[in-house]
């Protein structure tokens, strides 16, 4: 049942206004279809919208892009900064025609950004090898958290037994990855972190489906004590993250390029750890971090009351992904249709629960885009 509801305001007129409220989400589809009786010049009133996922994003960018195609002149207001944010990033304001919230300047482009200090360049991606033998599918993981890793046999054994294929299971801990296990560009199937999907994408593998779970979100934190209260008291900030090969730093670094700090100008340290991140933070050994908004969220609260949250994201658009290699092509309708399959059913979805999956649903090509666009700006 959709959150979202549209208050119109002389809708035959020229000049109509349509007040949007309460959050715009997959769910929004026909509601937000009483938009396509605009004619004319209209104005869209987003100030009492709560959120615009990337299902909403993706269903405002079809019906502005008909609207524009059938003369529609549309002005949006209202907008806070994270949806201007996400309108600049899926081009949805190519439709409209003005904005209330003035779009932040552009950051440099990518190519011309100097590497971040104590960085390393990204290697070249390994050559795909073809598994050996047909009658087994390597099946990547990466685990959100240790903890994941039991369901993630449990569901490895259930998948096993509804195919009647030997699916052999490659789970992978972020950071802590273990050398000897072949990385997801040799698998068959893989379910990776967001940075890892673009990265398989560019190698010719397939998104399909994201999980229903809650998307990665960046934090960044400062101590409590700290006396610089804005971006503008920072000149080159000495900035903590686990680790290069995530996105919660690339979305940290697009969150403080979009509030109008050059994200070039700092300095990055990665400590392969969230929690030691925490710690070299609060012993002074930096002046910012980027954290998971899950990891910040899941500190004791006597550590949270010694930090202070300096900004957030709000995107909703940075999930794992279940991805299919460029040569199992042909089977991804096959291997979705497994993954869908225990949905609903028992122990199935007993064990995706535990694993804090609750479903499965196709991706929308302005997702997928959203997530690429935000990787090559950075990497």
């Amino acid at each position: 049942m959709s959150m979202l509801e549209i208050h119109a305001q002389h809708p035959a007129d020229t000049s109509a206004v349509f007040h949007l409220k309460g959050v715009i989400d997959g769910d929004a589809k026909e509601i937000l279809g009483q938009l396509r009786v605009i004619h004319g010049n209209a104005v869209l009133d987003f100030s009492d919208v709560q959120r615009v996922n990337s299902m909403g994003l993706a269903l405002l960018l079809s019906v502005f892009r008909d609207l524009h195609g059938q003369g529609a002149r549309l002005t949006a207001t209202g907008m806070n900064r994270m949806t201007a944010m996400l309108f600049k990033m899926t081009g949805v304001n190519q439709y409209l025609i003005g904005a209330a919230v003035p779009t932040p300047p552009e950051s440099p482009p990518a190519a011309g950004l100097p590497m971040p200090v104590n960085s390393v360049a990204a290697a070249a991606p390994p050559v795909l090898v073809k598994p050996s033998g047909e009658d087994f599918m390597r099946l990547s993981v990466n685990l959100q958290e240790r903890a994941q890793l039991e369901g993630w046999y449990f569901l490895n054994t259930y998948l096993q037994r509804r195919w009647g294929r030997l699916l052999r299971l490659e789970p992978r801990f972020g950071a802590l990855d273990q050398e000897y296990m072949a990385p997801p560009e040799h698998a068959d199937i893989a379910f990776v972190s967001p940075f890892d999907v673009c990265s398989l994408i560019s190698q010719g593998f397939s998104v399909l489906r994201f999980p229903l779970c809650p998307a990665d979100e960046a934090v960044i934190v400062c101590r409590g004590d700290d006396h610089r209260q804005s971006w503008v008291d920072f000149e080159r900030p000495k900035i903590l993250t686990a680790r290069l090969e995530s996105y919660v730093y690339l979305l940290g670094r697009l969150l403080m390029d979009e509030s109008g700090f050059p994200s070039e100008q700092a300095n990055y340290l990665f400590v392969g750890n969230d929690i030691k991140v925490v710690q070299m933070l609060l012993r002074g050994m930096g002046d910012l971090v980027i954290l998971p908004k899950r990891v910040f969220a899941g500190l004791a609260a006597l550590t949270r009351e010694d930090l202070r949250v300096m900004d957030e994201t709000q995107t909703d658009f940075a999930f794992h992904a279940l991805c299919v290699a460029p040569h199992r092509q042909r089977e991804a309708p096959a291997i979705a249709g497994l993954f869908d399959g225990i949905v609903g059913e028992g122990k199935g979805q007993q064990i995706l629960d535990e694993l804090g999956i609750h479903g499965w649903r196709p991706p929308q090509p302005e997702e997928v885009d959203m997530l690429m666009q935000v990787y090559r700006r950075y990497i």
